[in-house]
């Protein structure tokens, strides 16, 4: 005989509803929490030191992204200050898509960008923490110096390179000047390269 009643009624629904637990249930994994980056990365631990890999910051001892410069503004200014008043128009375009691009890629932030704004020479830019827009006087230095080594130029004769050189000691050169002597094969092309 079959019961009859409202227990006969919830039966179903109650093994339906067992059955729906029992499956998700089994479905269900125990995943381990994913593993912490490794201190100085992105919203791992700062180091022992307190840094943080480039382009983060650490606060409450997580490195962390801040606040975004603004890369378009300091593209504009420093065409100001290392452009001459007339760098032709496309120069000058081509100058700033150039410095914003490679400001984006160093994914410099707020603070970064406060400093560059404020510069108003190239010993200003020098001065950031991580200056934009001026080239290395070590690659240039090295490049003159294996110029000098294979031209068979006297070691005693002073060349413009030796001019650059001291030059860097107390001046920072731009970019386009760091390009222009890495891509010249001769003392005489080096002259052609404006500082």
């Amino acid at each position: 005989m079959r019961a009859s009643g409202p227990a006969a009624r919830r039966a179903p629904v109650v093994a339906i509803m067992m059955i729906a637990v029992a499956t998700a249930a089994s479905g269900c994994k125990r995943t381990a929490a994913p593993a912490a980056p490794p201190p100085g990365q992105e919203r791992g631990d700062c180091r022992g030191d307190g840094g943080c890999d480039p382009g983060l910051e650490c606060r409450s001892n997580l490195c962390v992204r801040p606040p975004p410069a603004d890369c378009g503004a300091i593209a504009r200014e420093l065409s100001y200050v290392l452009l001459d008043n007339y760098a032709p128009h496309e120069r000058r375009d081509a100058f700033i898509a150039a410095t914003r691009a490679r400001c984006e890629a160093m994914q410099l932030g707020r603070d970064d960008g406060a400093c560059l704004l404020a510069a108003r020479s190239r010993a200003d830019l020098a001065a950031c923490p991580r200056p934009l827009g001026l080239g290395d006087c070590k690659r240039v230095t090295d490049h003159l110096e294996a110029m000098r080594a294979t031209s068979g130029v006297d070691a005693y004769l002073v060349t413009e390179a030796d001019r650059i050189v001291g030059r860097c000691r107390s001046e920072a050169p731009s970019l386009a000047f760091e390009q222009c002597v890495l891509a010249t094969r001769s003392f005489e092309d080096v002259e052609r390269c404006a500082w």
